[in-house]
């Protein structure tokens, strides 16, 4: 009497493993999709070998194990064609090992048969997890008692007490626990699926309400000087103002609608060698009257590098960080840029001392519509960091607070044979 011995334990190892190689494989894919078939064809395609292999019980005319397992499994989760695959794999193993033999091909056929009518029938993709696993539990004692009926009838077959407990049984109760473990891990990966959507949705709805907050601001300005300039006798001086005024509001909205559609989708479809001391040596002259006007000394060492890139990207990324190292010294202070070379990879350092941050504004440097500033929306950071990150960039800050900020961004380098010549 066998009840449970290490070929049993084996056979069900080799299941429990094609069960979560299958769930490894398809995390991250669509659940009906052909990927998803395949890697259910291609796992439960090995276990059935591995059962095989390892046989619990074998006589001159007849070969058990729990192959019938998998090929069920497969049937009801990879559907018809994934199951008729697995029952071409089942039959020729099995001709493979050990001969070919009438009698488990009218099984085998037989329980694909059923298997595939009886679950058209009951609408089993409709069907709760509860269901599902009732379903399989049901189906596989019918399919074991049949299977046994057949081969008693077509030759000298024993079907006793042990054979019950064994083999129809311990195999009803396995599916039972293998098709629990299946449900549970769907459920796992349709929960993440869901919580990714719920994310979207949320960082959508965020977004839309933080575009609707700063863009009403300057409109609602705009709105208020064309009021004016609708009144009588207005000197010119005033309307220059006024218009001045509203250009500049403008002007502001569509900044802060094109930081937007920059995080939405950064340049990174065109990329080009970016120089990188030609570029940051540009931005420094582009920033040299707000430096100037704050009373902010730029200090460089700057090496030569080449990474790839954008170069519109690059300069959106830099300027907002220089632009705000140079803002955070509004009683004047040293504006630090430098470049190192190393290891296949460029470092450029941006430091000031200036205020400095918390270690919690440290963290949330990024997020939409966070700012150390009175009027700042955070877009600027959120587009710099957006857009280092689809460069293959990599940011790290330190700071701390009356001490100073300090921005370091590692860039892979362009290897030489990449350059074009000249």
């Amino acid at each position: 009497m066998i009840i449970f011995n290490q070929d049993v334990i084996n056979n069900f190892f080799y299941i429990i493993l094609s069960i979560f190689l299958i769930f490894f494989l398809v995390e991250k894919k669509m659940l009906q999709s052909l990927f998803t078939r395949a890697a259910i064809f291609v796992s439960f395609s090995i276990a059935i070998i591995l059962c095989m292999l390892s046989p619990i019980y074998q006589n001159p005319y007849c070969v058990h194990d729990l192959r019938m397992i998998p090929f069920v499994l497969g049937i009801m989760y990879g559907g018809p064609l994934t199951g008729f695959a697995l029952l071409v794999v089942l039959l020729t193993s099995r001709a493979m090992m050990y001969g070919w033999s009438l009698v488990s091909f009218v099984i085998y056929v037989t329980i694909y048969l059923l298997t595939i009518g009886v679950m058209k029938w009951v609408n089993f993709s409709k069907l709760t997890s509860k269901g599902k696993i009732t379903f399989s539990v049901v189906l596989f004692t019918i399919h074991s008692i049949l299977a046994a009926l057949i081969a008693d009838a077509m030759i000298e077959f024993v079907i006793d007490e042990s054979y019950m407990i064994n083999f129809i049984l311990l195999p009803s109760v396995g599916i039972l626990i293998l098709t629990y473990i299946c449900e549970t891990l769907i459920k796992q990966i349709q929960m993440k699926q869901d919580l990714v959507k719920i994310e979207k949705m949320e960082v959508m709805a965020q977004l839309a309400a933080s575009i609707s907050h700063e863009v009403k601001n300057p409109l609602t300005v705009i709105k208020g000087f064309l009021r004016l300039l609708n009144q009588k006798n207005i000197p010119a001086g005033k309307k220059e103002q006024y218009l001045a005024i509203a250009s500049s509001e403008l002007n502001r909205a569509e900044e802060i609608i094109n930081d937007y559609l920059t995080f939405a989708k950064p340049d990174s479809e065109h990329t080009e060698n970016i120089l990188v001391a030609e570029q940051l040596n540009k931005l420094i002259e582009m920033i040299e009257p707000l430096s100037n006007q704050q009373s902010v000394q730029v200090d460089t060492n700057i090496t030569e590098a080449t990474i790839k890139g954008s170069t519109r990207g690059f300069h959106q990324a830099f300027l907002n960080i220089i632009k705000n190292a140079v803002e955070s010294m509004p009683d004047g202070g040293t504006l630090s840029i430098q470049t190192k070379v190393h290891k296949g990879y460029v470092t450029i350092t941006i430091a000031d001392n200036g205020m400095g941050m918390t270690t919690e504004q440290q963290a949330r440097l990024g997020e939409p519509y966070f700012s150390t500033k009175e009027r700042g929306t955070g877009l600027g950071l959120m587009v710099s960091y957006r857009s280092i990150e689809a460069m293959k960039g990599k940011i790290t800050v330190e700071s701390r607070m009356g001490k100073g900020t300090s921005f370091s961004i590692v860039f892979p380098l362009v290897h030489t044979n990449d350059l074009p010549l000249l």
